[in-house]
């Protein structure tokens, strides 16, 4: 069964990625675009052969899954709506943009008992499971990691005011407390210190009593993209450097899509689901306020 998407913003990361992946099957198929913005919804919608919605009601009824790719305030006002109309949501990080529109929209798609999936997408790379996977089967004390880009400099976000407003924490910080929390188990507490540049360090304890570290800065010149994630333990240690992982967006890419179609032909959550992202954005809020 080929499931019937539908897809909520037309800005540059849904031309770029969802529309791409969701237009492509074959578990999927794009059945509408909609957008705050209708030239943008018309534009998108004739590059990927379907057709551009006049209102996110119409949206809704042309489609039993919705894909969002809009600013976390808008996201998540609008999947609880989806999910109170039964369709299935999947959701960018963050899924809010503070703690009660989370717990809002996780309860939304609870009471609805709709699926529900996050874009965390290195929780869909094929090196990264296996990271995952190893680490599972490691005694582990600790960890660190570093997120550094110059995306919040050289212009690459100047037109997305959540990001402005969030600042690097919100944008990047999900990933990496995700898969620090993934690998050294749920973590509980968080302390920070930020300093010039919006750069952030953060020292996490983890449930068990493992400790880890957490560097994020949006501003560092000449990095390009450096993420680099490092377990130790009595058995020595892993490391994970995403650039070693350059050339598998496709396979990640549809990875996604096919753990999503499966979960809405199941219906049934993915393991990466609101609630997860309900839990990231409980550890957003002890670093900063937004």
């Amino acid at each position: 069964m080929t499931v019937a998407v539908g897809l909520a913003g037309a800005g540059p990361w849904a031309r770029a990625f969802h529309a791409p992946v969701f237009a492509a099957g074959p578990e999927t198929r794009l059945a509408g675009v909609w957008s705050r913005h209708p030239a943008n919804a018309a534009d998108l919608a004739a590059s990927f052969g379907t057709r551009a919605c006049g209102s996110f009601a119409e949206l809704l009824e042309r489609c039993e899954a919705v894909v969002f790719a809009m600013p976390p305030d808008a996201q998540a006002e609008l999947a609880a709506r989806a999910a109170r109309a039964g369709r299935a949501v999947l959701l960018e990080k963050p899924v809010a943009l503070d703690v009660a529109g989370a717990e809002a929209l996780a309860a939304a798609v609870d009471a609805a008992g709709v699926p529900s999936m996050v874009v965390l997408t290195n929780r869909f790379r094929p090196g990264v499971r296996d990271f995952l996977a190893r680490a599972a089967c490691l005694p582990l004390s600790g960890g660190r990691a570093c997120q550094l880009t110059n995306e919040f400099r050289d212009g690459t976000f100047a037109h997305s005011p959540w990001r402005t407003r969030g600042g690097v924490l919100y944008n990047t910080g999900p990933h990496g407390l995700d898969l620090l929390d993934a690998a050294l188990g749920p973590i509980k507490e968080i302390t920070s210190v930020l300093g010039p540049a919006d750069f952030h360090a953060l020292t996490c304890r983890h449930e068990g009593g493992a400790v880890s570290q957490l560097t994020i800065c949006g501003a560092v010149p000449g990095v390009g993209k450096r993420t680099v994630y490092e377990l130790y333990g009595t058995r020595g240690e892993l490391r994970l450097d995403l650039s070693s992982l350059a050339g598998d967006a496709g396979q990640t890419r549809a990875t996604l899509r096919a753990e999503f179609a499966e979960a809405v032909r199941q219906w049934r959550p993915h393991p990466v689901d609101v609630r997860r992202g309900l839990h990231l954005q409980r550890l957003l809020a002890q670093v900063a306020v937004v």
